[in-house]
């Protein structure tokens, strides 16, 4: 209701007013004049009384929408069921109803979407059409090793790696995603990352950039090690087949007619077919490990189980001129996996008799605690250098001094199989050793029950059953 059009309708009332007084009123006298000026009077005053009710319930609900849209939660307004604005006022409490339910849910829908950046291990990045970074998270503070501002800034001033850098002027200046695999300086080691720039288009005229980095350092090692182990396993292989072809293409060629050639040649096929077996046999060992080869967990003469190895490799140890001490008590027992155990013991004391000079030693100890028991092996032979410590128990690895020295020979796969080993018995493997001096092996287990291990075998099994 405007004002124009309340004060016409009060002139337009009182002109009517005036004329039916003086229609009525023949004699036209005062009297019925005043009468209805008053009347006319009256209705004014009414009818101001109802422009001003209905403006301030105008006022009342246009303020109410006005909180809405700054988003005000304030009270609803209430008003009679008769009054004739009820039915506006009630679509505007409705209104704002739904408003709020729609902020709650937005406000934990970016509370959950703030989250998730948080701990998403992707690096992630929103880059605006200006070249200025709008988003970024925790995890590509990490990659790019720099405090990212949360105000809007250019994004050279966090990416400061050149190819990451030209990847993602390429996506703006192109307008297409990219994509490549590339290093970023880490600590302590570079990593290598792969590094995607999505394009992302709303309109014509706008559009964004959304940089994911993905850390692929440890899919890129284990391809390198599955590389590496082929590579080298073909190596180790070649030999000793190499040897056997060579020398019984000798023999039938006519080497078979002296007694002595014969002799000779047929002991070094002999030796390298012995080499084949175990490189084989350390193969299949590996394999199985890596399957999964169950556990089986017994009380297990352990001082026994020593003893029996210390015998089987003495002829060994007698052959390349070393001592062997056993100081670990015959009578010890423990629960673990007798088979497991035993090729630790083999694989270790061998190294160790291999590895060793003329005229060494090689000690083997016992040391235990109320938690743990360790079996402890010490030489005195060539020692390992720092550099190849870090790799020893890869596998087919091999220390550069046993590269020039002819006498030690094995596959490669022995330390490698003793960590899997180890660590199937839920055990810690300790190397120390210095160059020209020697080396000590520490295997320590925990000291459990039988049945307690065997319980956490069967978790573990269990727990490797889901994860698949």
């Amino acid at each position: 209701m405007s004002r124009q059009f309340t004060w016409g309708s009060a002139i337009v009332l009182l002109s009517l007013n005036t004329l039916l007084v003086w229609g009525l009123r023949p004699d036209n006298s005062g009297w019925a004049l005043v009468i209805g000026w008053s009347f006319a009077a009256i209705e004014w005053g009414c009818l101001l009384w109802v422009q001003r009710w209905a403006q301030q319930r105008i006022n009342i609900l246009t303020k109410k929408v006005q909180q809405m849209r700054h988003a005000e939660a304030l009270a609803h307004v209430l008003l009679s069921p008769h009054d004739p604005f009820y039915q506006l006022a009630l679509q505007i409490n409705y209104l704002q109803t739904q408003q709020r339910k729609f902020h709650r849910k937005m406000a934990g829908q970016n509370q959950e979407f703030a989250t998730l950046l948080d701990y998403l291990p992707i690096g992630v990045m929103v880059i605006d059409r200006y070249r200025k970074v709008e988003l970024a998270n925790p995890a590509m503070e990490q990659f790019l090793q720099q405090r990212i501002s949360p105000r809007r800034h250019l994004f050279t001033q966090d990416v400061r790696q050149f190819e990451l850098a030209s990847l993602i002027n390429k996506a703006l200046s192109e307008r297409q995603t990219q994509h490549r695999v590339l290093k970023l300086p880490g600590s302590p080691n570079e990593r290598t990352i792969d590094a995607q720039v999505v394009y992302t288009a709303t309109s014509q005229d706008y559009f964004q950039v959304l940089v994911l980095l993905y850390d692929v350092t440890e899919v890129y090692a284990v391809e390198q090690m599955q590389m590496d182990f082929v590579s080298n396993a073909s190596h180790e292989l070649k030999t000793p087949v190499t040897a056997i072809s060579g020398f019984a293409k000798t023999l039938l060629a006519g080497a078979k007619d002296d007694p002595e050639k014969s002799v000779e040649f047929l002991q070094i096929i002999d030796q390298q077919s012995d080499r084949l077996v175990e490189l084989i046999n350390d193969v299949l060992t590996i394999s199985h490990l890596e399957s999964g080869n169950a556990v089986e967990i017994n009380q297990v003469g352990v001082g026994q189980l020593v003893a029996n190895q210390v015998h089987l490799l003495t002829p060994l140890a007698g052959v390349n001129q070393v001592a062997l001490t056993n100081q670990v008590p015959a009578e010890f027992t423990a629960a673990t996996d007798q088979r497991k155990l035993d090729q630790i013991i083999k694989n270790v004391l061998s190294n160790a008799i291999k590895y060793n000079r003329p005229q060494g030693s090689v000690t083997l100890r016992l040391k235990t605690t109320t938690t743990t028991w360790s079996l402890i092996i010490a030489d005195t032979g060539i020692g390992i250098s720092q550099s190849d410590q870090l790799r020893v128990f890869e596998r087919f690895y091999r220390a550069e001094l046993s590269h020039s020295n002819q006498r030690v020979s094995g596959s490669g796969l022995g330390l490698a199989i003793v960590r899997e080993l180890v660590q199937a018995l839920n055990g810690k493997l300790e190397l120390q050793s210095e160059l020209g001096q020697g080396t000590t092996v520490t295997l320590t287990f925990p000291r459990k029950t039988a049945e307690a291990l065997s319980a956490q075998q069967r978790l573990a099994a269990r727990k490797t059953e889901l994860s698949r």
